[in-house]
């Protein structure tokens, strides 16, 4: 397997301090429960001063949050007008306007680069009632200036920078694989798999030296667990041990040393932390129904 280049000193700089919790309800993703009705909400790590942000209609979705690098802005999706498109707010709510509107496809799972200029998302396409397939793209912040990184009637979803912004790491049914995690640099050249096609990897995430990228294991069946593995596919580490119970969509703290997950644990209403290494599990209850998807953000 091909070979990443290493963070740059920046990347390595101390780490920032945790901060407030965004979440929403169900797997709003290609492949998941699209259809369902969600919202976005912040909560501190022990669960107390829960914040709904969003207050779409009952047969509405904003979901798949993903904090802005210093933590002032939320980026998120939202199909309120019509189709999936992507959307971003202040921290607090305020602010709530849409990015993206392209007719005959939706925009989903959208995430900050880490200077904040940029913003990644999958452009699905749903002419035809359902999704094809996902285009990996990225835009300006402000909106505009879309330009396609990854297609080729695949789906690529969760595309993912590199700390140091030089690569972005994707999972994506290329090649034909129920789901591998796929490499490129941060301009779409020199894309390459990094994990073996039996794990069925997806939903990645970077540590936040660059040094390992988190992933879940099993894409759409049951029993997955959480494993992490450098940018270049070697270094394979299973955290989790789950089965026949699931863990999954699991991302870092802002200082990398704990981890936010969704746990098929018989809580609804809660989402998981556990260290870094996987210890420490526990749960944080969040008092919503269908507590799914989360992103943990920077103290600001």
């Amino acid at each position: 397997m091909s070979s990443a280049a290493a963070p740059s000193p920046a990347a390595a700089a101390a780490a920032a301090a945790n901060g407030r919790i965004a979440f929403s309800q169900w797997d709003l993703l290609p492949g998941g429960n699209l259809s369902a009705h969600s919202n976005v909400y912040t909560i501190n790590p022990n669960g107390s001063g829960r914040r709904q942000l969003t207050h779409v209609g009952a047969t509405q979705a904003a979901g798949a949050p993903d904090w802005s690098p210093g933590g002032a802005k939320i980026v998120y999706e939202s199909n309120q007008t019509g189709d999936y498109r992507i959307w971003v707010m202040n921290a607090n709510g305020s602010g709530q306007r849409r990015l993206t509107d392209d007719p005959g496809f939706a925009d989903l799972v959208p995430s900050w680069s880490p200077d904040g200029k940029r913003i990644l998302f999958s452009r699905c396409d749903d002419h035809v009632g359902f999704i094809l397939a996902c285009d990996l793209e990225v835009m300006n912040a402000a909106g505009g200036g879309m330009r396609r990184l990854a297609g080729g009637h695949w789906t690529y979803v969760r595309g993912q920078y590199s700390p140091d912004g030089r690569h972005i790491v994707v999972g994506t049914d290329r090649g034909g694989f129920q789901s591998a995690l796929w490499l490129m640099r941060s301009n779409g050249t020199h894309l390459h798999r990094i994990t073996r096609p039996s794990l069925r990897a997806f939903w990645p995430g970077w540590s936040p030296n660059g040094h390992r990228i988190l992933f879940t294991d099993n894409c759409c069946q049951f029993g997955s667990n959480i494993w992490t593995v450098r940018p270049d596919g070697t270094g394979l580490r299973q955290l989790t041990h789950f089965a026949p119970q699931q863990g999954d969509f699991a991302s870092y703290s802002p200082d990398g040393r704990r981890i936010v997950l969704h746990f098929d644990g018989g809580c609804g209403r809660c989402f998981s932390i556990m260290n870094a290494d996987g210890s420490g599990r526990h749960a944080v209850r969040t008092g919503v129904a269908n507590t799914f998807l989360t992103d943990w953000g920077p103290a600001s």
